[in-house]
């Protein structure tokens, strides 16, 4: 009866593969026993994994071997009474996992035994936490070999967002750009030494309110609203200015104004979800072995048109520019890219939680942010 329940366990687990649709993280604990002391204690540590495992984690489903042997032994019992329930998509659903937990135990030499135990994660197919201990073969020390390898698990995988952290989120951020540069040198001409002279002014002024819910691992919605307006001003006088249609050379003076200016509101819903269309902002977990995490936050908003306005003038030797004002369609786009932390948490955390602020300035740009956060994110169960 073992080996045939064993078989039919893996049959069904390859059924599982193709009928599982996600819902709850879902794990399936299997421990392979060696020896006769080692057999007698199989069920116990699968029990006591899953019950570590769901303690840790309470959003998970925790599914063992010893939980399917005995649905088998039933579903054999009700076929020998001559009853058929007919249900093979339960067992599916059993034996559906994201994590697959296997557990071995093995008496070792005459009187030691080995308990081991590692995670593995379905959809990568690779091992994300381990570990072993031996000892003397006796109930109590056995008993704690299972306890500390099954607790040495669970403290590995709270590396890992395993139940999702959700709540609301809000981020304001304030950019500014003020910048000023000056090009000038002497030039020569007409048998004179003259001055060439130019002046970019930059200011750029950007508000982004984001308030925003997290839903599930990194799946995030929401709104935003911001505000931006730029500035850039030219003035270039040239002592020397060389004149296009002729050889003269003369002063001539240039002087080009841009300004924009937009209001705007919510996210880009380029991403699809399940067949939906969402927004493009992730929150990001990520749990580091030394107990801390980094929160990442990525998004844009909706692409908003506006109007550029634009003013050139010259007056000189040549080549004058009477004042011509226009205005040119622009859409533009506010990306959100920053990250907080490292910050005291695990996934085994039931919240996470932080209002913070920090100034960050670009040495390409020169632009300065001031970027405050607020979040309360809570451990689903």
């Amino acid at each position: 009866m073992k080996r045939y329940s064993i078989f039919l366990i893996f049959v069904l687990f390859l059924l599982a593969v193709g009928c599982y649709a996600q819902s709850q993280p879902k794990f399936f604990i299997v421990c392979k026993a060696n020896g006769d002391t080692a057999s007698k204690y199989a069920g116990a540590f699968e029990r006591t994994m899953a019950s570590y495992l769901i303690e840790a984690f309470p959003c998970v489903r925790a599914k063992t071997q010893g939980d399917i042997n005995t649905r088998l032994q039933r579903e054999r019992l009700n076929l020998l009474l001559g009853t058929i329930s007919g249900n093979m998509s339960s067992y599916c659903n059993d034996l559906a996992c994201d994590y697959l937990v296997s557990l071995e135990i093995s008496d070792f030499l005459s009187d030691k035994i080995v308990v081991s135990a590692s995670c593995i994660k379905y959809n990568a197919v690779v091992s994300i936490a381990r570990d072993a201990k031996h000892g003397s073969r006796d109930f109590n020390t056995i008993k704690e070999l299972i306890n500390q390898v099954s607790k040495s698990i669970v403290d590995k995988l709270s590396k890992y967002e395993i139940c999702p952290f959700t709540g609301p989120v809000t981020i304001n951020i304030h950019s500014i750009k003020d910048t000023t540069s000056i090009e000038e040198y002497g030039v020569y001409c007409n048998e004179a030494d003259q001055q060439f002279r130019k002046e970019t002014t930059n200011y750029s002024l950007t508000k982004s309110d984001w308030k925003l819910e997290r839903k599930g691992i990194s799946w995030t919605m929401g709104t935003m609203t911001f505000s931006s307006e730029e500035l850039q001003e030219i003035s270039e006088e040239n002592g020397c200015y060389k004149c296009r249609s002729s050889n003269r050379e003369g002063g001539r003076t240039y002087t080009e104004k841009k300004s924009f200016k937009v209001n705007g509101t919510g996210l880009s819903h380029l991403s699809v979800r399940e067949g939906t269309s969402q927004p493009d902002t992730r929150i990001i977990l990520k749990f580091l072995s030394d107990g801390t995490y980094i929160i990442q936050f990525k998004g844009v908003s909706d692409a908003i048109s506006a109007l550029e306005k634009n003013e050139e003038q010259a007056v000189g030797t040549c080549d004058n520019k009477a004042l011509v004002r226009n205005e040119t369609p622009r859409k533009i786009t506010i990306p959100l890219n920053c990250f907080f932390g490292p910050y005291p948490g695990k996934s085994t955390d039931e919240i996470l939680q932080k209002n913070d602020s920090k100034v960050v300035r670009d040495p390409i740009t020169r632009e300065t942010s001031t970027i405050a956060i607020d979040y309360t994110l809570k451990k689903n169960k």
